[in-house]
């Protein structure tokens, strides 16, 4: 048996039973309350700490909750470092959510508020949506919970971290301009080795749009990154800067020569 991780739980129920989950016979949560559910359906819960270990178990005196299964990763996913940019989640439910970033088991600053929306005939909708980790967010093991009271109805269905790519860190540079595709209204802040730069940029379209902006003058250093502040408000497609488009030009003209030869 390997060591894995344990990032979440699936549960299939009806009623709203209390649940005790354990990982090694160490208790991680305790008496926890589940949403009520009319008729038989799942729910996913994050775990509040990624736990590793080797036996995960769940008691509850209930007889209306039938199934669980945890979800898990191998500890060899997580040999390597990362400066990890954001989560991708997806929620569904009625309620809101209160997602908390973590690496390496340390809380990051940001806890972030998400209202969750139905459509005129109630019926629950699958969002989508981008939580950025703090700038320099650098280490082994990201996890994200939600620390939302556990019996509100609203959940987040699946969460996959990305990392910032190596491009935008790659030795120091002097950074002109960049370029961002977005929807909705974003306000863009840039970090250049942790640390602010002055000029937020308020950005506001009812359809998708390219633009073109520029970096203060002196923006030079190694980690350039940038953080959405108000994510549900509108969504960033892509993100490139003056000198990332250029590694990606060079990268593809070694790519075509590689390929003639």
């Amino acid at each position: 048996m390997n060591r894995v991780l344990f990032t979440a739980l699936r549960v299939e129920y009806v009623g709203a039973p209390t649940i005790t989950v354990s990982v090694d016979g160490l208790n991680i949560m305790t008496a926890v309350n589940l949403p009520n559910h009319n008729s038989f359906r799942g729910r996913r819960l994050t775990l509040p700490v990624a736990t590793s270990g080797y036996i995960g178990h769940l008691s509850s005196s209930s007889t209306s909750l039938l199934n669980y299964v945890f979800e898990t990763v191998p500890v060899e996913s997580f040999l390597e470092q990362q400066l990890f940019h954001y989560y991708e989640i997806g929620f569904r439910g009625a309620g809101t959510l209160r997602p908390q970033v973590y690496v390496d088991g340390n809380a990051k600053d940001t806890l972030y508020t998400v209202a969750t929306k139905k459509e005129a005939s109630t019926t629950e909708v699958t969002e989508t949506l981008r939580l950025y980790f703090d700038p320099i967010s650098y280490g082994f093991v990201p996890h994200i919970h939600n620390t939302a009271d556990s019996a509100a109805d609203a959940e987040i269905l699946w969460a996959i971290p990305r990392a910032l790519p190596p491009r935008f860190y790659r030795g120091i540079r002097t950074h002109a301009e960049f370029q961002i595709t977005y929807r909705g209204s974003v306000e863009l802040q840039w970090y250049l080795d942790g640390v602010a730069i002055d000029k937020v940029y308020n950005l506001t379209s009812t359809a998708t749009k390219t633009e073109k902006l520029y970096f203060p003058s002196g923006t030079v250093g190694f980690v350039l990154q940038y953080r959405v502040l108000n994510p549900t408000a509108g969504k960033v497609f892509v993100v490139e800067t003056d000198r990332t488009l250029s590694d990606l030009e060079q990268r593809t003209m070694s790519q075509q020569t590689e390929e003639t030869r």
